[in-house]
């Protein structure tokens, strides 16, 4: 529990009032996102290498890598709206 009390308050710190609805409900998505994909595809990845250790291993690599990529999108999200609302493109 306190790890997702830490992530929405990271997620949501520094940002304009505006902005904290939209925040709060990427950083929500990405969660369930996670749960829902994460779980069979490292299941996946696990159960495909040859020795159970290296399936572990590879899942852990593709979780890491995945968890880099949603953390990523959000910000990258949050970025390119601003722009648009400050009329950049």
């Amino acid at each position: 529990m306190p790890a997702v009390v830490g992530f929405m308050v990271t997620a949501t710190s520094g940002l304009p009032d505006a902005e904290q609805g939209m925040a709060t409900g990427i950083a929500a998505m990405t969660q369930q996102v996670g749960i829902t994909l994460g779980t069979p595809v490292m299941s996946t990845v696990a159960v495909t290498a040859a020795t159970l250790p290296d399936g572990i291993a590879r899942a852990v690599l593709v979780d890491a890598a995945a968890v880099l990529v949603a953390a990523l999108a959000p910000a990258l999200l949050l970025r390119r709206s601003r722009r648009r609302a400050d009329g950049r493109v």
